[in-house]
């Protein structure tokens, strides 16, 4: 069953940014505009598949006039998981687990820290805080979260996973004055290998590292589909 993910309205609020040099008008990008999924419910339109993955912009998608940059605070959903009950055969059958509260905590945690640390490489960049005109806000989501690493049984303390973790990992750019959305990337990814539980859990951060560059990466590719000179510096956050 194909799962909707979730639409958030954002506010704006203050936070940080940086200064981004735009120059002129980008062409226009290529869009899908028929076919299942290709216009979304808030406008968006699908960019062309052999030009960006899973993109989807507004017809008029123009970043030229943008000057900063404002990243905004992250967030984590999790896929809602019920084992029915948690007998050995039960958790034998089952290949989607819940996650315990203190390891969503922690997740939370290592993503909003992964990202932090994405803008953070860049440091050629202006400190910039507050609201204001030509201000571009930038989110990125980390959602249906989903963990195959199966709770610790009494009864064994081995257990090999193959595909420990299936994420969405998301990024919406709006206008700050208007919180028009005006693009959305969806990117699905799935860890693989052959690991111990115990190992699975440790291995982690450097997953959601990895999840992190995503966002990056496609902020980098709207950049340059919307306007921003290549040679611009995309990302920008403060140390804590």
């Amino acid at each position: 069953m194909k799962r909707r993910l979730p639409t958030r309205i954002l506010s704006i609020t203050v936070g940080f940014g940086l200064l981004w040099f735009s120059a002129g008008s980008p062409a226009q990008p290529a869009l899908e505009t028929e076919g299942d999924g290709n216009v979304t419910d808030d406008g968006l339109h699908r960019v062309d598949p052999t030009i960006m993955e899973a993109a989807w912009v507004r017809p008029d998608f123009d970043l030229s006039s943008y000057t900063r940059v404002l990243l905004m605070p992250t967030a984590v959903q999790f896929r809602d998981v019920h084992l029915g009950s948690s007998d050995a055969r039960n958790i034998g059958l089952a290949d989607e687990f819940p996650i315990p509260e203190e390891r969503q905590e922690r997740m939370r945690e290592l993503w909003r820290e992964a990202v932090e640390a994405k803008f953070a490489q860049e440091d050629t960049l202006e400190h910039y805080a507050g609201d204001g005109t030509n201000l571009l806000v930038v989110q990125g989501f980390l959602v249906d979260v989903v963990s195959r690493i199966p709770p610790t049984s009494p009864s064994s303390t081995y257990t090999i996973i193959k595909f420990p973790w299936s994420v969405v990992v998301v990024l919406e750019l709006r206008d700050a004055a208007t919180a028009e959305l005006l693009a959305r990337t969806i990117d699905t990814r799935h860890a693989q290998g052959l690991l111990e539980a115990d190992a699975a859990w440790h291995q982690t951060p450097d997953l959601v590292d990895r999840w992190a560059e995503v966002l990056t990466e496609r902020l980098d590719q709207l950049s340059d589909l919307g306007g921003r000179p290549s040679a611009t510096p995309s990302w920008w956050a403060p140390n804590e």
